[in-house]
């Protein structure tokens, strides 16, 4: 009987080791889950904070191509405006130049014919 509990004892004690290795099996597996964990959760705010930075830098460009953008079209506005008043001034005097044009036409419808009736008068 005494190698039977001589064996069970040691059966118990092989048991108990086995449970224990277990139990640190498991204890570096939960460990290194964790350390990955971290890890993948810090790789995770890295990028979050990439992309920010990201769409920060392209809000930043976006508000100075749309400041440019404003600027080229008030300049832009400005030029229209000064053409504009430039044709203007142009088809004032365009008008202008018609109408003196054509009264100096109808002078001189005016004094061809005058010159004609004069030049009939004398044939008679």
């Amino acid at each position: 009987m005494g190698s039977l509990s001589g064996t069970s004892s040691g059966a118990s004690t092989v048991t108990q080791v086995s449970e224990e290795l277990q139990a640190l099996l498991m204890e570096e597996r939960k460990r290194k889950r964790k350390v990955s964990n971290r890890e993948s959760a810090r790789r995770s705010r890295m990028r979050k904070k990439k992309h920010l930075d990201d769409l920060t830098a392209e809000l930043t460009q976006l508000r100075e191509d749309n400041h440019q953008i404003i600027l080229s079209l008030n300049i832009t506005s400005q030029r229209y405006l000064h053409v504009e008043a430039e044709n203007s001034v142009l088809r004032a005097q365009t008008n202008e130049l018609s109408c003196r044009l054509q009264s100096l036409e109808d002078i001189i419808t005016f004094l061809q014919g005058k010159q004609f009736g004069e030049h009939n008068m004398f044939h008679y």
